[in-house]
């Protein structure tokens, strides 16, 4: 196959353009970038998640053999424990409520491509966890029509 360039080529390539940079300028763009620089700001966020990543790669050592690893039980307690507490912790759950808005507004805008050229494209969006919080069964392709309209 072979491409032609031509003007229908470079009006899509500035439409592109266009949207890269409304994406760039939208709210969602911008709430995800002071919630990430908030992050990014919080030791104790950071603490919090550097305390979690080193109990759950030691847990995930000996989780293979179950309760029969001395100490099993006692590091499984503590990964939830640390997990709930990284969770709990407002810079975090601000930049995954971020993260979330932002990934919706993209899977959005992907539906909208894909269904200019046709209704029957599905169009892989998010992940189960970001489906899930606005009441789509979590799935790896789903048509998004029915999901919430978020706009630039």
């Amino acid at each position: 196959m072979q491409l032609i360039i031509n003007e229908e080529l470079f009006a899509i390539e500035s439409q592109c353009d266009q949207l890269i940079t409304s994406i760039k300028q939208s709210q969602a763009m911008e709430n995800f970038q002071m919630a990430k620089a908030a992050l990014d700001d919080s030791e104790e966020a950071n603490n919090k998640m550097i305390r979690f990543n080193e109990a759950k790669n030691k847990f995930e050592q000996i989780a293979e053999y179950g309760s029969h690893a001395p100490g099993f039980q006692e590091l499984k307690k503590t990964v939830f424990q640390l997990k709930r507490e990284m969770d709990l912790d407002t810079a975090i759950y601000n930049y995954r409520i971020a993260e979330r808005d932002l990934q919706v507004q993209l899977d959005l805008i992907a539906k909208k491509i894909a269904s200019a050229v046709s209704e029957n494209i599905l169009v892989s969006a998010g992940d189960a966890f970001s489906l899930s919080m606005i009441g789509l069964p979590s799935a790896c392709e789903i048509h998004l029509g029915k999901r919430k309209d978020i706009e630039l």
